[in-house]
This record gives C-alpha cells, sequence and structure tokens, in this order.
C-alpha cells in the first residue's frame, strides 16, 4: 500500500516547474541592470530560507515545540508568499504520513522541491512580473499564490504598453502601472494563526486610513527618469521611461524609516520629550510581528554618561502557559506599542538630577533581543540594531 502511494505522489508531485530559463534573475540581469542591482539588496532576494536565518528558525523553533508539525510541511505553507513559483503548492495527508515515517523516496523529492533554483532565488522578476489576474480575497487575509495568477511562461506583465524584448513576450497589466497596493497585498495584506491571533495585518492598517498612497512609491521610489531596460537595438538607445527603483525598501537598504516620520525633541518641565510623527500609511513598525522601533535618551553630565532609558515601540506574544514565543504560536497578543498609521505620539523621559546634556538615538532591529536569543538567531544581519537617526539638547 506504502508503495502504491508513493506512486501516486510522484506522478503529481511537480504541478508548476519553471523551464530554466525563468526560475532565476540570472538571464534577466542582461537586459534589465540596474533593476537587478537594486533587488539584489532587497529581503526578498532573500525571502527563501537558506538566506534567512530568522525564516528558517522560526520554522524549526515552531516544530520543535510542536513535534506533530513537519518542517517541510511548513516550509510548503509558507512558500505561497515566501517563494510563490514552488512547484509543488500542497503537501497531502499522505505525503505528511510518508514524510514522518521517513521515507527516503518523498524526503528526497520535497527536499528537490524546495531547494530548487526557483525556490532559492526568492520573489525575483518572474514571480511579480509573470502575473497576469490578481484576485485576492480580502476576507481571507493574504494568499500568496492563491491570490494571483501566473500567465505562459515567457510572458512578462508590466506597466509599460509599447515594451519590446528580443528574449520574452511582453504585455501590459494595469496593477504595475497604476498606484494600487493589490499586488503587494497578495502576501502583505494580513494573516491569522491557527489560534485566531492576527500575526501582521499591515493591508488593513492601510485600508483603515484610507489611504491612496499604494506602497510602490515608498518601497520602490517614486517615479524618476530611467531605463527599464538597458537592451536597445543597433544603432539605438535604451529607451527613457518613468520608472521605478525596484529596492522594496527596508531599514537596512534605504531610508525609509526616517522619510516617513517627523520627529523632534524638546524640553517640558522636568521631561525630556520625543515626539515623532508617522506619515505612513500603516503602524511602524508593521509586517513580521517582531520588529522593534528602539528610542533611546542618554543623559549627560558634560561627557559622563550618567543614565539610559528607551522606550520600545513592538509586539509580544505569548502562548498558552504565558511565555513570550513567535506570533505564528500565540494564543495571546500581550503588548502593541506601535504607532499607528498616520498618528502622533510624544515618548517622555524623566531628567536625572544634574543632567545637563541629553542624546537620543532611533534604532531598529528586524527582531528583539529577547527572542533572537530565544530561537537562537545567529546572523548579524538580525542580531544587529539599525541606527535611524540621533538628536540631542543641552538641558
Amino acid at each position: 500500500m506504502k508503495y502504491i502511494i508513493l506512486s501516486l505522489i510522484l506522478l503529481t508531485s511537480l504541478e508548476a516547474k519553471l523551464d530554466k530559463k525563468w526560475a532565476t534573475n540570472k538571464n534577466c540581469e542582461a537586459c534589465h541592470q540596474d533593476i537587478s542591482k537594486h533587488w539584489e539588496t532587497s529581503r526578498h532576494s532573500n525571502s527563501h530560507f537558506s538566506k534567512n536565518d530568522l525564516y528558517k528558525k522560526t520554522l524549526e523553533y515552531m516544530v520543535l515545540k510542536n513535534p506533530g508539525l513537519i518542517v517541510d510541511e511548513l516550509k510548503v505553507k509558507c512558500a505561497k508568499c515566501h517563494n510563490p513559483r514552488i512547484s509543488k503548492s500542497v503537501m497531502s495527508d499522505s505525503e505528511k504520513i510518508l514524510l514522518a515515517m521517513e521515507d527516503e523516496s518523498v524526503k528526497k523529492e520535497f527536499k528537490k522541491v524546495l531547494n530548487s533554483e526557483q525556490m532559492k532565488h526568492g520573489i525575483n522578476c518572474v514571480v511579480c512580473h509573470n502575473v497576469d489576474k490578481i484576485h485576492l480575497d480580502k476576507t481571507k487575509g493574504s494568499q500568496g499564490l492563491e491570490g494571483v495568477t501566473f500567465g505562459i511562461q515567457g510572458t512578462m506583465f508590466g506597466p509599460f504598453k509599447d515594451a519590446k524584448s528580443p528574449y520574452h513576450k511582453n504585455e501590459y497589466r494595469e496593477h504595475f502601472a497604476d498606484n494600487s497596493p493589490t499586488l503587494c497585498f497578495s502576501c502583505h495584506y494580513s494573516h491569522k494563526n491557527e489560534h485566531g491571533i492576527e500575526v501582521y495585518a499591515t493591508g488593513k492598517e492601510y485600508d483603515a486610513v484610507k489611504s491612496k498612497e499604494g506602497c510602490k512609491s515608498c518601497h520602490m521610489s517614486k517615479k524618476k527618469e530611467g531605463v527599464a531596460s538597458e537592451y536597445a537595438a543597433l544603432g539605438e538607445k535604451p529607451k527613457v521611461r518613468m520608472v521605478r527603483d525596484h529596492r522594496f525598501a527596508s531599514v537596512d537598504n534605504s531610508a525609509i524609516l526616517i522619510d516617513n516620520i517627523d520627529i523632534k525633541s524638546y524640553k517640558e518641565s522636568e521631561k525630556f520629550i520625543v515626539e515623532i510623527h508617522n506619515k505612513s500609511p500603516h503602524a511602524i513598525p508593521t509586517g513580521y510581528g517582531l520588529r522593534e522601533i528602539i528610542i533611546t535618551a542618554q543623559f549627560y553630565v558634560g561627557k559622563k554618561k550618567i543614565n539610559q532609558k528607551q522606550e520600545i515601540l513592538t509586539t509580544q506574544w505569548l502562548d498558552k502557559k504565558g511565555n513570550l514565543t513567535l506570533p505564528f504560536m500565540a494564543t495571546t497578543k500581550s503588548v502593541d506599542t506601535r504607532l499607528a498609521a498616520k498618528s502622533s505620539k510624544k515618548y517622555l523621559f524623566d531628567i536625572p538630577k544634574g543632567a545637563t546634556k541629553v542624546k537620543y538615538i532611533l534604532s531598529y532591529r528586524f527582531i528583539g533581543k529577547r527572542m533572537a536569543k530565544i530561537i537562537a538567531i545567529k546572523d548579524p544581519f538580525f542580531n544587529k540594531e539599525y541606527k535611524v537617526t540621533e538628536g540631542g539638547l543641552d538641558l
């Protein structure tokens, strides 16, 4: 019986394998040099678990705490957003049984699927620019590959009606040309864990303030004069267009946070105040629920630091025993000190007696120190505290 089941699995194991020609960005670079250069700095290019220690350790910790889970099962589920061109998007019950039984043939098959070139290359050109239609159902939250229809391999969709390429077909689609966030929301709208706890809601936050800004102008760039493709026919020059950077900005590759807040500091009575206005159409921080924005106030007498205090904008998650855990495993969101979209807040610090000067530092972490230690993050990228801005005054 086991081998009958195995045969059926292997017959249907590859649902949407990409031709090698489209599996990675390597064949795109020759014509789209500038776009590829920016993309390489993005988290999109590192969405595979082999390139993302936080993602990898999150999966491993979930399995450690719940032996009933299979790590490959989680990788397949999460791939609908992390790697939407996965060639096998569903793991059957019989496959789960065989993996739990350590069946070598099925293990080998999923290793091949989960570590293919099209997976390892993350959210690359063919993931977004092969999206023909979007049918996101916001009532279900983020749907990833289930919320889009991909076109025929070899056809790239984009914002230009007159685009031409010797390498692939081109077709215009409105979701690339307008400022709508719909394509982004396929993966970044919202998600609830198995306990019904909403672990992120970037799209809902956006909808709540009825924003019309879209995601592109901040996370890519505002439109500017440039070239989408460096290719040109013999004797011609590349066509100059209004284009956007494909950096998918984060704090590590851009000034996106400081560009989207107004910050000022002043003394009032015996308090030092840092006032922040969030100009963005979502909370800060948003997305993955362990991110932190840290406001550190350092007080000095002369050049000697005498005191340091902090305010942290973040969320904290508890399991059923009341212990800190990952958002995806939480039964409760116990803390939410994030700054809501289009809102302002004053952060007050008591001024120590005798202090003559104060300095504030605004910084950012992809995961707080305590949870980074709990799930054993090793990559310095995720353990680093990114300084965004600083300021201060004489008291």
